[in-house]
């Protein structure tokens, strides 16, 4: 696609980075079980999208949660 003479160009924009917030304690326990009752029933980590699924939570939030397990 070309851009028109004189238009800025498109940034992407860079990922977040820094501390992710600390979740609750009861979000973190609920994850921990669901992670080690996944792992071991198919031999391999749960993914944050599995987690967010099996919680109901959002994918962001399914992402910190493994990223504090």
């Amino acid at each position: 696609m070309m851009e028109a003479p004189g238009s800025a160009p498109a940034v992407a924009k860079a990922p977040a980075t820094g501390p992710r917030p600390a979740l609750p304690a009861a979000l973190l326990s609920a994850a921990r079980r669901i992670a080690d009752t996944h792992h071991a029933e198919h031999g391999t980590p749960v993914t944050a999208a599995q987690l967010a699924t099996r919680m109901g939570i959002a994918l962001p939030v399914a992402t910190t949660a493994l990223a504090q397990l």
